[in-house]
């Protein structure tokens, strides 16, 4: 194929990707009214979705995760617990078969320094 045609048709593709993309903007930065910035709960940051400039918006919420727990839901209001449990040097097989083989890496395995870490839901 011609390189010109090869890059016409990547440039042709950008613009249809430009021309379906959504502009997300900080919901402080669009309003100051307050039933829009106390939508999202629990610390989360608030976005406003524009699509093509049309005359309808949507809030969308990005939840935080912390160390106890995160955050879900369209307002990130439901609370999820994160359990984690530590398991044992055999349990723990962070290497694999071929570094196992060659006697590699053993340190992965080494349950002072890596653990494996359980996350929802919790860890049988």
């Amino acid at each position: 194929m011609n390189n010109r045609i090869i890059i016409f048709m990547f440039f042709s593709f950008l613009l249809q990707l430009n021309n379906i993309s959504c502009n997300y903007t900080l919901c402080s930065l669009v309003t100051n009214e307050d039933a829009i910035l106390t939508y999202c709960k629990n610390g989360s940051d608030c976005y406003i979705k524009n699509a093509n400039n049309s005359p309808y918006s949507s809030i969308i919420c990005v939840c935080k995760k912390f160390k106890e727990n995160y955050f879900a839901g369209p307002d990130c209001s439901i609370r999820i617990p994160l359990h984690y449990k530590i398991m044992k040097n055999n349990d723990v097989l962070n290497t694999s078969w071929i570094e196992d083989l060659l006697k590699l890496n053993t340190w992965k395995n080494d349950e002072n320094r890596v653990g494996k870490i359980c996350v929802n839901p919790q860890c049988n």
